[in-house]
């Protein structure tokens, strides 16, 4: 588990599967939305239908118990679009990835949970950013995430239980917890007082890559046309064995004046080896980035600074169309 303040700027890349970042947001924003919530709680009996009958009790069998609902039917819109924009600026700046998922409100009393489960097809990592008190009449309700490798081989000479097999985050106050939506995770029975502002509130989502974020001289289809060809020969000369391989790797780097990259450096590796044994992951990651090196991009007259999503797991994908700069 790493720790890391919202406004840190590191350089070194990310492989940790989970973050924690305690103060994420401004006091006064963080505040402001947890007083919506204490607000919508505040007054049982002057509820009414169109502002309180917006919570979607999500109940699976053996799997989810909880309830949800859109956050702006609770918090103000203005405080949610700030957060928006606070998470994907860090997230840019910290995993290179640019696409914020529309969150859920949830809130869990006593009685509620998640099993375990997985989000390999939701996104790259999940997010979880907690409104809950501090101080509070219940229990549970902390962020379970396994550690990574197989827990059966990695325990075959030691007897093991609870936080020897995952990791526990408390539902700290203002804490976003960040972790690969591929690690098997879950979060813990809530048990205790069941008035509602004594439950577990967090905010949570998924992050994803997004098109090359370019900022500069060149346009950035002409950035994603040229990555494409590199791309291209990558899967020619590789194949079939970058097939073996998935996960999410970023790379940021300017690209000089005169069109060549300078400054390459990965932001985010978390690529992995479906085939249990193979660790030729650096060789094969090597190939790719020396491809890339190799590219030739037009003259411009200043320099380009690239961010640069890249999913392994079949053909890379590079998408077309590019999102504003943060």
């Amino acid at each position: 588990m790493s720790s890391a303040s919202p406004t840190q700027s590191t350089e070194r890349t990310q492989v940790e599967p989970l973050l924690v970042v305690d103060d994420f947001l401004p006091q006064e924003l963080a505040a402001a939305m947890r007083a919506d919530i204490d607000a919508h709680f505040a007054t049982p009996y002057n509820q009414r239908p169109q502002t309180h009958q917006v919570w979607n009790f999500w109940y699976v069998v053996g799997l989810y118990t909880y309830l949800r609902t859109q956050p702006e039917k609770v918090i103000a819109r203005a405080s949610m679009e700030r957060f928006a924009s606070l998470l994907r600026e860090w997230s840019i700046r910290t995993l290179g990835l640019a696409t914020i998922g529309s969150p859920f409100l949830s809130f869990y009393t006593s009685g509620c949970r998640q099993s375990l489960h997985n989000d390999s097809r939701n996104g790259r990592f999940a997010f979880v950013y907690s409104l809950t008190r501090n101080e509070r009449r219940t229990i549970g309700g902390q962020t379970i995430v396994f550690r990574g490798g197989d827990p059966f081989l990695r325990n075959l000479r030691h007897s093991n239980a609870g936080e020897g097999l995952y990791q526990l985050v408390e539902p700290r106050f203002n804490r976003l917890v960040v972790f690969d939506d591929r690690m098997v995770h879950g979060v813990q029975l809530i048990e205790g007082s069941m008035d509602p502002l004594e439950g577990r509130f967090v905010l949570h989502g998924h992050i994803e890559e997004s098109p090359p974020i370019v900022q500069g001289a060149l346009p950035a289809e002409e950035v994603s046309r040229a990555v494409r060809h590199a791309l291209e020969r990558f899967y020619q000369e590789c194949y079939p064995i970058a097939l073996d391989y998935h996960g999410p790797l970023v790379l940021r780097f300017a690209i000089a004046p005169e069109g060549r990259i300078v400054r390459l450096r990965v932001v985010l590796d978390r690529v992995f080896c479906e085939r249990e044994g193979n660790d030729g992951w650096e060789r094969v990651r090597g190939q790719l980035i020396e491809l890339l090196r190799g590219v030739t991009f037009p003259a411009t007259p200043a320099e380009t600074g690239v961010t640069l999503p890249l999913l392994l797991g079949g053909p890379v994908r590079v998408p077309r169309a590019n999102p504003p700069a943060p």
